[in-house]
């Protein structure tokens, strides 16, 4: 019979770029199933925050600025960002956030599936699951689910 097991976690960022190192609540959620071979799928339901599975040293996160500069440049003209002719979608204090809506569709990721093998979490040498905020301080959550037997 398979075991689904459940979780989500709230969390405040601390601003573009902010990765937090969330492997530990991985490792315990998949501990608490019981489930010994299967997946366990970390997501995060917003637009502008993404999952990578990631080494977190050696600059990866000034290579990973560099890159949104390029793909969404700060200073640049946005229509998203241009409340007088956007009228949808809107939120209270709507953030310009353009460039985070543009970085998340080319590089972050939704979600990351991690296989488990007897009880624990196939990630390789240095690898860690990483939520990450994309665009300011904000309250947050990300959910993690464990599939298996």
């Amino acid at each position: 019979m398979p075991v689904i097991s459940f979780q989500q976690f709230d969390t405040k960022t601390g601003g573009r770029l902010d990765a937090l190192d969330i492997t530990g609540e991985v490792r315990e959620v998949v501990a608490e199933s019981g489930v010994r071979d299967g997946t366990a799928l970390v997501f995060s339901p917003h637009t502008t925050c993404c999952v990578l599975i990631a080494s977190p040293n050696g600059g990866m996160l000034e290579a990973l600025d560099r890159a949104m500069a390029k793909i969404a440049p700060h200073d640049g003209y946005y229509r998203h960002d241009d409340l007088d002719i956007r009228t949808e979608n809107l939120t209270e204090n709507e953030p310009p956030n353009a460039p985070a809506h543009i970085v998340h569709a080319f590089i972050g990721k939704a979600s990351e599936t991690i296989p488990v093998t007897d009880g624990r979490l196939m990630l390789g040498p240095g690898q860690r699951v990483l939520f990450v905020e994309l665009d300011s301080s904000r309250k947050r959550r990300y959910c993690i689910q464990v599939v298996g037997e």
